[in-house]
């Protein structure tokens, strides 16, 4: 019977099904994309993020700010022994450099809000594809257990028609039982990191059932070639240079500060009584009026507080512009580092992919015909199917590790 490699796909998955029926049952399978939507949509500290930047786009508008209008009456004997009534209003300016430089400011905060948004959603991102990859991985493992499980049951059949017939003694029949019971135990130790696995993802997802992966395990892609991507699009750089910049404006609308306060005025008034006008007397009463402004400047006398706050401001500007440094000179390193063990992984794999799984698929299929008819002992075929199969464990490792290698580049260029 000619069976293809589909349909022994088929029958693992099937298997895979049979040994564990809660799989069958109320299972919520994602894509990875559907997962990381559900996380974007469903967490606090991005939410929390997006609240922090409709907060500092409300606060930009307070830059206009002039502060309150004043309306002053004054009634009595200000002018005379006779009751005159006076309307004052006044309104306190601040410079227009300084309301210009405030708006900056405001303007430099929401911006900044918004790159704290970036770093929230890329960091996310990251824990998502890690977990997802890692369960695909997990439950990739689990599918090779069972096909370990199914070789050394052929093996245990076998061993005990041997030992029956008298071709082998109770040593191979034994060692091909505890083979048989320790792969059932990694495969029982699998299916409980599988649900520890679902458990991560599903508190990150903020979903309420239980979920589990829609992809098969397979090498991730690049967002683009490897040597066109950089770190310098890293949401936690951007944000921490920008908070320079922040810094900076802030430091220059402290010094803004300095500058005095513009003062505006009107007042309307009466002038009850005899007035002298050309030379001859007239008399007004209360429904006379007489009005005029008033133009004021507002100039600090003590300096030395405010300029104390110029300078808190500049030494501020220092401090995080060393932090963007010193995160630049890390992130560098990081990257460098990220690319180098992607590069190690990618050549293993390469190797692996051309050579190493098809020669274990051989190692298979030869030694199991060759122990049937009897052409080598129980030691060399156990010894072949560990061998291939630890090709076959070693190349999903080795996968896995790629893609997380993969998944960290994207999250120190920022790739969502």
């Amino acid at each position: 019977m000619n069976i293809n490699s589909n349909n022994i796909r088929f029958i693992i998955s099937l298997l895979f099904l049979l040994s564990n029926p809660s799989l069958l049952f109320a299972q919520n399978t994602l894509s990875l994309e559907e997962a990381l939507n559900i996380a974007l949509k469903n967490n606090e500290l991005i939410q929390s993020a997006e609240f922090r930047v409709a907060y500092f786009r409300q606060l930009k508008k307070t830059s206009t700010d002039i502060g309150k209008f004043s309306a002053t009456w004054m009634h009595g004997q200000y002018n005379s022994i006779l009751q005159d009534n006076n309307l004052t209003f006044t309104q306190s300016i601040p410079f227009p450099t300084y309301i210009s430089n405030q708006n900056k400011l405001g303007k430099a905060q929401a911006i900044g809000a918004e790159k704290n948004l970036m770093v929230v959603k890329n960091e996310l991102a990251f824990q998502v594809k890690a977990a997802y990859y890692q369960l695909q991985y997990l439950k990739a493992f689990h599918l090779l257990l069972l096909s370990q499980d199914s070789l050394f049951e052929d093996f245990g059949r076998a061993s005990s028609l041997r030992y029956k017939t008298g071709e082998s003694n109770l040593l191979e029949r034994a060692t091909a039982e505890s083979q048989l019971m320790d792969v059932k135990n990694q495969a029982t130790l699998n299916l409980a990191d599988i649900e520890i696995a679902k458990t991560h993802l599903q508190a990150l997802l903020k979903y309420e059932e239980s979920v589990s992966t829609a992809d098969i395990l397979e090498k991730r892609k690049l967002p683009q070639a490897l040597d066109s991507v950089s770190f310098a699009t890293n949401p936690q750089l951007n944000y921490l240079q920008h908070q320079t910049a922040i810094s900076r404006q802030a430091k220059i609308t402290e010094r803004s500060r300095m500058l005095p306060d513009l003062t505006l005025g009107y007042f309307n008034q009466s002038l009850i009584g005899v007035q002298n006008i050309n030379g001859q007397d007239q008399s007004f009463n209360a429904g006379n009026r007489f009005q005029g402004f008033q133009l004021g400047l507002s100039i600090p006398l003590w300096f030395a507080p405010q300029v104390a706050r110029s300078k808190a401001a500049a030494f501020a500007e220092l401090e995080t512009k060393k932090n963007a440094e010193y995160f630049k000179t890390t992130l560098a390193g990081t990257f460098t580092q990220a690319q180098q063990e992607l590069n190690k992984y990618l050549s293993s794999l390469n190797y692996y992919e051309s050579s190493a799984l098809k020669n274990a698929n051989l190692i298979l299929s030869q030694s199991k015909k060759s122990f049937k008819a009897g052409e080598i002992g129980y030691i060399e075929y156990l010894q072949s199917l560990k061998n291939a199969i630890a090709i076959k464990s070693s190349y999903l490792q080795l996968l896995n590790q790629y893609n997380q290698s993969v998944i960290k580049i994207e999250f120190l260029s920022g790739s969502l």
